[in-house]
């Protein structure tokens, strides 16, 4: 591959990610992925029984699955420009002087404490997969070779190749999916845990925020309709 072939392909040509669609991500190679949001607990708080309860249902999920879970933990400094341009309407609005100058003092120590720490937010998030089948060459010399061209970056153009997924296939794979996603959701109730699927919104805010990383995560994103969708 020549070097201007090379600089041909865009950052974006290198990710797996296709489109988003009903809530459910789409990769280049056709397969679909699920992501839940997963609410944390504190197991030091919890009695030796409730510890012991939760660890054994968590292991019961796992040796159950069929399929792959991939569990993310997302931190990112937390972002309060919505509540303070909320507080500085309401201070705006007050007619009271001294609950006016009250209010100016708690915005001026709130906008403080986040501007001089860093305040942070995790979140918890879990992947649900489902992958096409795929039939790979039985020729061991065929695989070597397939193998050799991924460590050595020699297709590198298969990053921008995308799989044609049709609108049948999709529905297939996506009530599937959702077979999976609901067995995940019930075991983690199970579990004490509150577990939601991410909205087509959603999930384009959280990749926007994963791939442009700013001193803090934009909550509210001004998505057109026909794409939430």
């Amino acid at each position: 591959m020549s070097q201007k072939q090379k600089e041909a392909f865009s950052s974006q040509s290198l990710l797996s990610l296709h489109q988003i669609r009903k809530g459910v991500i789409i990769l280049k190679n056709g397969s679909l992925r699920s992501i839940l949001a997963v609410s944390g607990i504190n197991l030091d708080l919890k009695s030796e029984n409730e510890q012991s309860s939760i660890l054994v249902n968590w292991r019961n999920l796992l040796n159950n699955l069929d399929f792959q879970l991939e569990v993310v933990a997302h931190s990112r400094r937390v972002n309060i420009e919505t509540y303070l341009n909320f507080l500085q309407e309401k201070i705006n609005q007050e007619t009271n002087n001294l609950l006016k100058l009250q209010g100016e003092d708690y915005y001026t120590f709130i906008n403080g404490l986040v501007t001089g720490n860093n305040i942070m937010k995790k979140k918890f998030y879990v992947v649900i997969p489902y992958d096409s089948v795929i039939i790979k060459p039985k020729d061991i010399l065929s695989q070597i070779k397939e193998t050799y061209k991924s460590l050595l970056n020699l297709k590198r153009q298969a990053f921008s190749n995308v799989q044609p997924l049709s609108n049948e296939n999709f529905n297939q794979y996506y009530q599937q999916l959702m077979i999976r996603q609901n067995n995940v959701i019930n075991n983690f109730t199970r579990m004490g845990l509150q577990a939601q699927p991410l909205t087509t919104k959603e999930l384009i805010e959280l990749f926007f925020n994963l791939y442009n990383p700013e001193t803090f995560e934009r909550e509210s994103i001004n998505i057109p309709s026909e794409l939430n969708q």
